[in-house]
């Protein structure tokens, strides 16, 4: 509540005004006893007012300096991130206005939301050879198939470092998406899908919509649980069953300057990047060449 003394008086007369029982108080001199009473009030709610505001001041300031650094406050740290937006000093805030042709300008909420450039990010904790704790923070943009430019995970780095709490060891990670490999031999229903796994009447193919809705739905830095996955294909419509063959997957690799080699997912694994995705390092195209269909038929 931030009235003004003014204010006050003023909702008060008006709501005299709107009284019948006190149509007789007409005087419009300010020495009037109920001008004067008025007064008096007014003056006591807006002291009242005044200290309710301080006292929430202190309460804020409190709880901004009680902040428990953990996995979840550096998750939120990260969410908060505005790139292009001056940080208040001291604080992990940032201003709500920038400059203009010399001129500052109130930034409008979308605007603020447009500079909110880190849309997903997992936060982990581990031991290093050297027994030092080191907190990882995983990060992507809007387009999770794509890695966020240079200069804005420099600005974010240099947000953390100011904001990050004493003593922590924070390594920022932003690569590109580990790459899944599938090989699976899908047994179909002739009456539903052809030989190539589409539909015969959408012109779809439901298992590939099936796979790329199943990385949709798996949380960023989620575990991905290869009998999951294989329930999911089999639970799709025209599919009778199938026959797992190769779950792969590789990532970056720092030692290397790139992607290393596949490795096998025997039952689950947690994307070192954060995410998967099927696309070809090198084309950037879906690669679906591990699915093959067939129209089996059980031997008798």
């Amino acid at each position: 509540m931030k009235k003004t003394f003014e204010d006050i008086i003023n909702e008060m007369i008006a709501l005299k005004e709107s009284n019948a029982d006190l149509s007789g108080l007409t005087s419009t001199s300010k020495s009037s006893v109920w001008r004067q009473l008025l007064q008096v009030i007014a003056f006591m709610i807006f002291n009242f007012q005044e200290a309710c505001n301080l006292h929430l001041k202190e309460i804020e300031e409190k709880i901004a300096n009680q902040k428990i650094p953990n996995l979840y406050w550096y998750r939120g740290l990260a969410f908060k991130f505005q790139y292009g937006f001056e940080l208040i000093s001291e604080t992990d805030q940032f201003k709500t206005t920038y400059e203009e042709n010399g001129e500052i300008i109130e930034a409008t909420p979308e605007k603020i939301e447009q500079s909110k450039i880190i849309k997903y990010c997992a936060v982990t904790r581990s031991k290093g050879v050297d027994n030092k704790i080191r907190i990882s923070m995983k990060i992507a943009g809007e387009n999770t198939d794509d890695i966020l430019p240079d200069e804005k995970v420099l600005a974010f780095g240099d947000y953390i470092e100011k904001v990050q709490a004493t003593g922590d060891t924070v390594v920022i990670v932003n690569f590109l998406p580990d790459i899944l490999k599938v090989s699976f031999k899908v047994a179909i229903d002739p009456l539903v899908l052809s030989t190539t796994g589409m539909s015969k009447i959408t012109g779809l193919f439901p298992v590939q919509d099936t796979i790329k809705k199943f990385l949709l739905n798996t949380p960023f830095n989620g575990e991905l649980s290869v009998q999951s996955l294989r329930e999911a294909i089999k639970a799709t419509e025209g599919v009778r069953d199938l026959q797992e063959l190769n779950v792969l997957s590789k990532w970056i690799d720092a030692t290397v300057g790139g992607y290393g080699n596949y490795q096998p997912i025997t039952i689950s694994r947690i994307p070192k990047s954060g995410r998967f995705t099927i696309k070809d390092e090198m084309t950037g195209q879906e690669d679906w060449s591990g699915i093959t269909y067939f129209n089996y038929q059980p031997e008798a």
